[in-house]
């Protein structure tokens, strides 16, 4: 695939995507919108996918959505073109936030609006100690659009995202950490290393048990209790029907 706004490697079930828009720092725009769904489509239609690393290949992952393109939305009065655009960053995030494989953000410099959002669309984020993080979106008159207002509570709590949100403010990789919005802090220049290593362990789990694990942290955090717990026994269950999973279980039982 030949991409202008990205840059993609892939091996063994192991996807990685460098953001790399060579004239700014990364604004999420309709063309990287559709850049992004075809590599979703790729990962969709392999039955070995893994996992999905996301980084950026400049100074900054990703600035948010591209503001000029909506001010001319809004000046041209075209509401339909905008709301287009809306709807399919929704559908962006909710297709990495819905894929069987684990995804990992690399975020460095700064995440912002629709660059936080597509970091909250993965199920890890790793920051380097200068990234910087934050929803500006209320002093521009707007909310966030692609899901902030959704998957920040969730990773920080309802109080700690209302705060964040009304406010704009900016939080450093140690605030964000603390927080709860970012995984891991490492050092700027080891962000690619650190993605490297989590690909080379993902790469050695059993293939079929990843998907297993995802769906039943994201069923028991939007469930009761009882939900959760029949989910990992159905998950365990029908795992032991496996024939990778009952030769794991007979080497562990010989140790």
């Amino acid at each position: 695939m030949g991409f202008e706004l990205i840059e993609t490697s892939v091996e063994n079930g192991q996807y990685h995507v460098d953001l790399a828009n060579p004239d700014k720092p990364n604004p999420i725009n309709d063309q990287l919108q559709a850049e992004l769904g075809e590599v979703i489509d790729e990962i969709e239609a392999d039955e070995d996918a893994k996992v999905l690393t996301i980084a950026s290949a400049g100074k900054h992952f990703a600035v948010g959505a591209d503001i000029a393109r909506m001010n001319e939305w809004f000046q041209e009065g075209e509401w339909d073109e905008l709301i287009t655009f809306f709807r399919a960053g929704q559908e962006l995030m909710s297709r990495i936030a819905e894929l069987d494989v684990v995804t990992i953000a690399g975020i460095n410099g700064y995440a912002l609006g629709g660059g936080l959002e597509l970091g909250l669309a993965c199920d890890i984020r790793i920051a380097g100690e200068s990234a910087t993080v934050g929803f500006p979106e209320v002093d521009l008159g707007m909310i966030p659009g692609w899901g902030g207002t959704q998957r920040l509570p969730r990773v920080a709590g309802e109080s700690t995202a209302k705060e964040l949100l009304v406010t704009g403010r900016h939080v450093d990789a140690d605030e964000a950490f603390e927080l709860g919005i970012i995984d891991r802090v490492v050092a700027d220049d080891g962000i690619g290393d650190e993605l490297a290593e989590y690909r080379a362990t993902l790469a050695e789990k059993p293939d079929h048990i990843l998907p297993y694990l995802l769906d039943a942290v994201e069923t028991g955090a939007e469930s009761p209790m009882e939900t959760g717990l029949s989910y990992e026994l159905f998950c365990n269950t029908f795992a032991s029907f496996d024939e990778e999973t009952s030769e794991l279980i007979a080497e562990f039982a010989d140790r």
